[in-house]
């Protein structure tokens, strides 16, 4: 299971924020228009979304090399992302301490009931997660999640770049005495989704529209991203947890 935008949306809008960091540095060439530009920014980070954020950054100053342009270090581009997406999440996570328990404004909309249902089948749930694991733990708590999850694993730190989801994978599968048919990931990542279908797992994207959450409509850009990773099917949210799950489990 993914954290960000699959379980969680605490850091809803990321991807806007890294966007606009894309297109402050990135120079415009003589062939594109600034909306091209811009467009193509947002396609290439998203080509590594699962992925710790570093690598986005260190992707940024190559392509930001390649267009001429000043380059930056990927730590000091980064500094600036986490600076402003850091502003985001404090302010939800105080909001959510201000609301009554099981108010779950920032759970993509379903995923409790997806858990309880898991667990009710004795499914163990892993979480993989590409954002820094002690601060995930953390959300975990808040959002009265972490009980679901029989491990954790993600990211030391924000400049860990030896953390990856088919580390992970592997060795579920390896611990477990299990072939890679028995995964079943939950993912808004290509990166999940691609090394999941690389062992012969079932892959599940979820596309929610996290500008508008719990609206139950695919983001149709994240729908075409996931889908061409290999993606098995594609769901908005979990509001339909029971058939989800009765569609992809035997009884």
């Amino acid at each position: 299971m993914d954290w960000d935008g699959t379980t969680s949306l605490t850091r809803g809008g990321w991807a806007d924020i890294m966007a606009e960091l894309y297109a402050e540095h990135l120079p415009r060439l003589a062939i594109e228009s600034d909306a091209q530009r811009r467009t193509f920014a947002r396609e290439e980070l998203m080509t590594l979304n699962g992925k710790p954020s570093i690598h986005q950054m260190a992707h940024l100053a190559e392509l930001v090399a390649r267009r001429g342009g000043v380059v930056q270090t990927a730590e000091e581009y980064h500094d600036e992302f986490q600076r402003r997406l850091g502003e985001e999440v404090r302010a939800r996570l105080d909001r959510v301490r201000r609301e009554p328990p099981g108010t779950d404004s920032l759970l993509v909309r379903g995923v409790r009931g997806l858990f309880e249902t898991l667990r009710s089948r004795g499914i163990a749930i892993t979480l993989a997660t590409g954002s820094v694991l002690h601060e995930v733990r953390l959300e975990t708590e808040l959002l009265d999640v972490a009980r679901y999850f029989d491990t954790m694993h993600g990211p030391d730190t924000l400049e860990d770049r030896t953390f990856s989801k088919r580390a992970i994978i592997e060795r579920l599968i390896a611990e477990r005495g299990v072939d890679g048919a028995s995964l079943l990931a939950f993912g808004d990542g290509p990166v999940e989704i691609r090394e999941t279908k690389a062992v012969g797992g079932i892959a599940i994207a979820v596309a929610s529209d996290e500008d508008n959450p719990g609206s139950g409509r695919v983001d149709a850009a994240k729908r075409e991203t996931l889908l061409a990773a290999g993606a098995d099917a594609v769901v908005a949210d979990f509001h339909s947890a029971r058939q989800i799950v009765a569609a992809l489990i035997a009884p």
